[in-house]
């Protein structure tokens, strides 16, 4: 997430990044408390800890696609505006990939849950009736990020334990990045990092 940050500073176009995660994450918001931490729990399952640049609430990441967007200028309408139409490009591409997703009403009331899943604001997606991609967002003046995950085939019974008595998110079983890019709706360009980056980033 160290390098979504360096995009939303650095990048000259905008860009999308596909990503997993090398065992369970849990990444919280940039503003939500933890007090709600079982960090036994966290220690006994491996799961590692961090903090999202963007906002919104926790979010345990294993076995699904993540993914970050970043708009070096923002578009006409505004930042939520400019949200809504990312997640359109996603549920363009999985509904062209058969996945039944849906755009719902949802509310933008405040919910005292740690979990991202429990609740589903206003443009956001779901399936089947459960949230399905978790996202999140920062502005920084007409530069935008937007954070998104996107659970492939993720340990249920840890998510219930992390987060007990929350909703459990959809799935999307044997979703690739090849299969999610294949179906974007917008021209997609694929770039490594170079080595001016690489080097930026401490990457090797």
């Amino acid at each position: 997430m160290r390098a979504d940050e360096w995009l939303l500073e650095h990048a000259a176009e905008p860009t999308l990044r596909l990503y997993g995660w090398d065992g369970p994450w849990l990444s919280l918001g940039y503003a939500q408390p933890d007090n709600w931490l079982d960090h036994s729990l966290l220690q006994q399952w491996g799961v590692s800890l961090v903090r999202r640049p963007t906002g919104g609430q926790a979010v345990l990441h294993q076995r699904e696609l993540t993914y970050s967007v970043v708009l070096p200028q923002a578009p006409p309408g505004g930042v939520r505006l400019a949200f809504g139409e990312i997640l359109g490009w996603f549920a363009q591409a999985l509904t062209g990939l058969g996945w039944p997703v849906e755009t719902g009403a949802g509310s933008d009331t405040h919910h005292p849950k740690p979990s991202c899943y429990d609740r589903i604001q206003g443009g956001e997606i779901g399936l089947q009736g459960k949230k399905l991609i978790g996202s999140a967002g920062l502005r920084r003046g007409r530069r935008l990020l937007q954070h998104g995950s996107l659970p492939v085939e993720p340990d249920l019974e840890l998510f219930r334990r992390v987060f007990p008595g929350a909703e459990l998110p959809a799935t999307l079983p044997g979703l690739t990045a090849h299969q999610l890019v294949s179906r974007f709706p917008v021209p997609l360009q694929r770039r490594d990092w170079s080595d001016a980056e690489r080097s930026a980033l401490c990457l090797h």
